[in-house]
């Protein structure tokens, strides 16, 4: 700061060597400050090692720096845990294309073992790229307590979450109808299936052709006399057909109940009629055909009447392809099974009619695949007790949401939803801690060492390791001193989407391991999209890198609407970056004049306390009006800016700032003021200390939200002629208050 200040502000100015300095003087990691300091502990939601951070990482940033700052500032003793997740699915894939495009290799051509080294090793490359972008961001985070969700000490605590839920029956392991992304060639939960309607075909990942996903087909099951007529978007499950149902109220089947059709594929297997109430007399044809293994309504109708389950993708179709080219069932794929399905029905003379019709889709959000329903046995949680756990702290207060919209949604998903699916056909992640005996013989005779013990091959949904985040970064299920000291945390701030895939996790598995509420407030805030309302992603090309925006970079997309108070997204406009940063120079300009009052070699304010010495309560006599005004504004300014932060009202408090540097301090207070060259010599030095009290206050009022800039202006400021002593960096000054 002994250089000079440049006339014009610049970023690549002020912000290289800042944060370097701050790690360097331990400002990030929690002291204790004051007699009356409490402690005041957040973790930063991990950001997948798949890549570099985007905007919406960059936002949870911000407002995370916000608050974490301002509470240090505050006086209290404050921690911000940084960290990264594995992310199972997300990491596998990435890697899986890597290595294709690359070696031409494939996962199973490579083996699990040598798969994984490759994934840490992508992990390691990027999960420093992550930690540079945090750093150029200014984020005040302590590395020193940074994890990643697949280090030995938190991979423990995952091990012995799973263990202690299993030994509680909480966690258990069942033939159950999931969601299967064949594409993947893992199981998802209902969280990672997106639900939408069409009627035109779709294009789908691994697989050349459009899917026609709107096209009705009517199909005849014949009995001797006459025959029932079904309809059927999935020709391709009809091979696992296991029943005929109706409804009982239906007057046009109800004689037929409890006979037998003909399976339109194979003569000598036998359908029977069944009565639901399921099913929907006004829809279709008003008769279903029941297949449950590739149907979650087939599924429960099945277990309602006894029916076996006939996979399609293991069974079946080996039967009808032996007449076919395909050798095996491997060497098609389920869509092509339609057209082998069609040529059959044609064939038989079954095929009755085929008309538009829209579909409503559950697509795989990782892949974009159609999700395959299917009977599998997986491992899953048993959600009921856990999630009343979740409803009753936040109806008796022990968790609060700052914004009371997300009430609604919290009971009404946690109140429905069904056992959680934690088992992934993968090899990124979690193993499953369970071993399989299969020598039980050997085990009698000869004892423990000559049995053969298999472990199970699945990993863990990526959510349950995450789910332990807030307490597992503590180093539970050690009791710690971080975890004694720090837990529960104060705040938990993430996006919205988030709130049932992680939210309400941490919650139900905080409470249940911990004894207590994992965190005691719930910050919520929305998704960034592009100028256009788009949700950002990679395959729109519409990801925007933050650095590209501290920098620079071209074919950048228009920063965002600052209210995300009650709105479903914030809309992102590089006009208001820009917009943002001529504010910025307003400041650095008024900075300028400020010390100029100083430094100049003509009559200063310094000069005069040379010859004269300070008394400041003398010196308030010759406040005039205006000066008087700006102290009025300021008091304003620091107790709402207060008010809205203890809120967590950001966008408000932020407002408020920028209004008084803008309208008051620099438009009025210092280019409408010319006292420095036309009044008394008194009125000359109140102006200019006062001027000086006012611009140090100010800085340190917004210093949260520019940590950078404020730091940069704060240490050139001659502070030695203010009351008081000031610590080495504003991080660590008090922030104003009303008193």
């Amino acid at each position: 700061t002994s250089i000079e200040m440049p006339k014009t502000y610049s970023p690549r100015f002020v912000e290289p060597a800042w944060y370097e300095w701050w790690e360097s003087r331990e400002l990030f990691k929690p002291q204790q400050r004051s007699n009356v300091a409490s402690t005041y502990s957040m973790v930063v939601p991990p950001p997948n090692v798949t890549g570099s951070l985007h905007l919406g990482h960059a936002l949870t940033s911000a407002i995370e720096d916000v608050i974490i700052r301002w509470q240090r500032m505050l006086g209290n003793e404050v921690v911000w845990i940084p960290g990264s997740d594995h992310a199972g699915i997300a990491t596998q894939m990435v890697v899986e294309r890597f290595i294709e495009n690359k070696y031409n290799l494939t996962r199973s051509e490579m083996g699990r073992e040598r798969f994984e080294e490759a994934i840490w090793d992508w992990r390691n490359l990027k999960g420093d790229q992550i930690i540079k972008q945090l750093r150029r961001l200014g984020s005040s985070l302590d590395w020193d307590r940074s994890t990643f969700t697949l280090n030995p000490s938190y991979s423990y605590a995952v091990n012995e979450a799973f263990i202690r839920l299993h030994k509680e029956g909480l966690i258990y392991r069942d033939s159950r109808m999931i969601n299967w992304c064949c594409h993947l060639g893992t199981s998802v939960s209902d969280l990672e299936v997106d639900r939408t309607e069409s009627e035109t075909p779709i294009k789908i990942p691994g697989y050349e052709l459009r899917v026609d996903v709107g096209v009705m087909h009517n199909v005849a099951y014949q009995l001797d006399q006459p025959e029932i007529i079904v309809g059927t978007t999935r020709l391709e499950t009809i091979p696992g057909d296991t029943a005929i149902a109706v409804n009982p109220s239906d007057p046009r089947y109800s004689h037929l109940i409890g006979r037998y059709v003909k399976h339109p594929l194979f003569d000598h297997k036998l359908l029977p009629i069944i009565a639901d109430d399921a099913v929907v007399m006004d829809k279709g044809t008003g008769a279903l055909k029941v297949t449950p293994a590739h149907s979650f309504l087939d599924f429960e109708i099945g277990k309602r009447h006894n029916l076996p389950h006939v996979s399609c993708i293991n069974h079946m179709y080996d039967q009808m392809l032996k007449v076919e080219s395909w050798k095996n069932r491997n060497e098609i794929h389920r869509f092509d099974m339609r057209n082998v399905v069609l040529k059959y029905l044609y064939k038989k003379d079954l095929y009755r009619s085929v008309k538009n019709h829209q579909s409503t889709l559950r697509i795989c959000s990782r892949s974009g695949d159609l999700i395959e329903p299917m009977v599998s046995e997986q491992w899953f949680v048993r959600i009921e007790e856990l999630a009343d756990s979740a409803l009753k702290a936040v109806d008796d207060g022990r968790i609060k949401f700052v914004q009371d919209g997300y009430m609604k949604q919290w009971r009404h998903w946690l109140t429905t939803s069904g056992d959680w699916c934690i088992s992934r056909s993968l090899w990124w992640g979690h193993q499953i801690p369970v071993y399989l005996c299969r020598d039980n013989t050997a085990r009698e005779q000869f004892g423990a060492y000559d049995i053969t013990i298999t472990r199970d091959t699945d990993v863990l949904d990526t959510w349950f390791s995450s789910a332990l985040f807030p307490f597992a970064a503590l180093g539970w299920p050690k009791q710690t001193p971080d975890f004694q000291r720090f837990y529960p945390l104060n705040l938990m701030e993430t996006g919205n989407d988030l709130i049932f895939f992680w939210v309400a996790r941490m919650v139900m598995l905080g409470m249940k391991l911990t004894g207590k509420v994992p965190f005691r407030n719930i910050l919520l805030h929305p998704l960034i999209r592009d100028e256009v309302g788009r949700k950002m992603s990679k395959s729109l090309g519409n990801v925007i890198d933050p650095i590209h925006i501290i920098d620079g970079a071209s074919n950048q997309v228009s920063a965002f609407v600052w209210d995300f108070y009650g709105s479903p997204h914030i809309n992102f406009n590089l006009t208001m970056v820009i917009e943002s940063r001529k504010f910025l120079q307003k400041i650095w300009n008024s900075a300028i004049f400020v010390l100029s009052l100083f430094t100049h070699d003509e009559f200063t304010a310094k000069q005069v306390i040379l010859q004269n010495g300070i008394d400041h309560k003398e010196l308030t006599s010759y406040h005039r009006t205006v000066d008087k005004w700006v102290l009025a504004q300021l008091y304003e300014v620091v107790v709402s800016t207060n008010d809205h932060l203890s809120n967590h009202n950001l966008p408000a408090a932020l407002r408020g700032i920028q209004h008084f540097w803008k309208n008051h301090f620099c438009s009025v207070y210092v280019n409408g003021d010319t006292v420095g060259y036309q009044a008394s010599t008194n009125q000359q030095l109140a102006f200019a200390l006062n001027i000086l009290y006012v611009t140090e206050t100010a800085l340190r009022l917004m210093s949260p939200f520019t940590p950078f800039f404020t730091e940069e202006l704060w240490q050139r400021l001659p502070k030695e002629y203010l009351n008081g002593e000031f610590p080495e960096s504003i991080t660590i000054a008090t922030y104003p208050q009303a008193k």
